[in-house]
């Protein structure tokens, strides 16, 4: 009996431990995946700026905005980013109540050069909500569009902001209309699937929000699938990265998981030069 009693609280304990983890630090404290991206087409000045992606927030309840302000409190204090992208998916839509709360959080974001903004599949139902909490908090919202950011130089970066309705032909009149082929060019696209038309132009990093945000994400078929989340490289030029996203939700699969930030470290390669500086 006493053996028992051992046993039934140590299985007790695991429990309220896997509890406490689920639901106060795997769910609203975010972790962040240090990346460098090293290239001869990073500008001088934008050698060692920070570019910081968040993703896929599906905003749906309080806890959510919890999260976000945990983001908040981590970008600002410990990143410091120069530039800020959000890549998608802002609400689910028991969430659009929390839209003045999502704006005002976001709006703490600080960047000192740029904070952009594409919309995800999610959005487009919501479409004028979401870019008026995006735009109120300061992001510029890129609907197909290419804007250049500058760092005190007349050398800058080229980001170019997809919409998640495009298809291959759209994306690719994009890219052949807002690729600079004197600039780093950044893409921010919701979808991991416009990487295939990104290959065909000069594009040098692709950054996109969590593939199960996309229109087909139940068709296990689905092509994004083999772009799960994470780095992928193209080439000797694109790369690709699949941020894994800000939402999490009450299933066992995620629960090894914490809602993530994606820190990029713009890096100058010295060796070879691609641009004319």
């Amino acid at each position: 009996m006493k053996k028992l009693l051992i046993f039934t609280s140590i299985i007790g304990m695991f429990v309220l431990g896997f509890y406490f983890y689920f639901h106060n630090v795997g769910r609203i404290r975010p972790v962040v995946n240090e990346i460098f991206v090293v290239s001869a087409d990073v500008p001088t000045a934008f050698d060692g700026i920070r570019v910081v992606q968040i993703s896929d927030l599906l905003v749906r309840s309080e806890n959510c905005l919890i999260l976000l302000e945990s983001v908040v409190e981590e970008v600002n204090n410990v990143l410091n980013p120069e530039i800020i992208v959000f890549t998608g998916n802002l609400f689910l839509p028991e969430g659009l109540a929390f839209a003045e709360d999502v704006s005002n959080l976001l709006g703490m974001f600080d960047a000192s050069l740029s904070s952009l903004a594409v919309l995800g599949y999610h959005d487009i139902a919501h479409e004028e909500l979401v870019r008026d909490v995006l735009e109120d908090a300061g992001f510029r919202v890129l609907n197909n569009e290419a804007l250049q950011v500058f760092n005190q130089s007349p050398n800058g970066i080229n980001v170019i902001g997809a919409n998640p309705t495009n298809n291959h032909r759209t994306t690719k009149r994009l890219l052949q209309t807002q690729v600079d082929d004197a600039s780093f060019n950044l893409l921010l696209a919701n979808s991991p699937l416009f990487t295939a038309v990104a290959l065909e132009n000069y594009v040098d990093i692709q950054l996109s929000g969590l593939c199960l945000g996309t229109q087909d994400a139940t068709n296990l078929m689905e092509p994004c699938f083999q772009f799960y989340d994470g780095i992928y490289q193209f080439a000797d030029h694109l790369t690709l990265h699949v941020s894994s996203g800000l939402a999490r939700f009450h299933t066992l699969s995620n629960f090894s998981q914490r809602p993530s930030i994606d820190s990029f470290l713009l890096v100058r390669d010295r060796n070879q030069t691609h641009l004319s500086e």
